[in-house]
């Protein structure tokens, strides 16, 4: 099973844009948080504001997870500036397409902020008549395996 086809399949039922929750923690304060994400280049991307305590949780611990429906990624959430900044362009591009009033409201703010998302795990339930395949992506490895759920029955 080739990795890179499947991470694709993977992104593509994502979606270019989607809503998401993320689920940060810094200490024992986990916070979640529904965001607005597009997919591009292998990443989920993001926008917050620098008074949210998410964006501060981020900087003192980047392990993040997100997840949308039956699909949970888990991994890392950097920084990128603000979003008018130059290697934000696509960034920008997307949101102003998917979300013109997100663009219009948060982009422009001066203390907005630009989140990317990398993978390193990935756990993907794909539902049919009475079973289950689960789709474990490993990023780091680039591997990619499926398990069988027959919910709980063996045969």
């Amino acid at each position: 099973m080739n990795f890179e086809t499947e991470a694709k399949k993977l992104f593509d039922r994502m979606g270019e844009s989607c809503y998401m929750v993320l689920a940060t923690c810094d200490g024992n304060y986990p916070l979640r948080s529904t965001m607005t994400c597009l997919v591009f280049d292998g990443c989920v991307w993001m926008q917050t504001d620098k008074k949210f305590a998410k964006y501060t949780q981020i900087l003192n611990n980047p392990k993040t997870a997100l997840v949308k429906g039956a699909t949970q990624l888990e991994g890392k959430t950097y920084v990128c500036g603000h979003p008018f900044e130059e290697q934000n362009r696509k960034f920008c591009e997307l949101i102003k397409k998917y979300h013109p009033e997100s663009y219009e409201m948060y982009s422009k703010v001066d203390t907005e902020v630009v989140l990317k998302f990398v993978p390193e795990k990935a756990v993907d339930w794909l539902y049919e008549a009475g079973s289950s395949d689960i789709y474990n992506y490993d990023f780091i490895n680039k591997t990619v395996s499926i398990q069988k759920y027959k919910n709980g029955k063996d045969k």
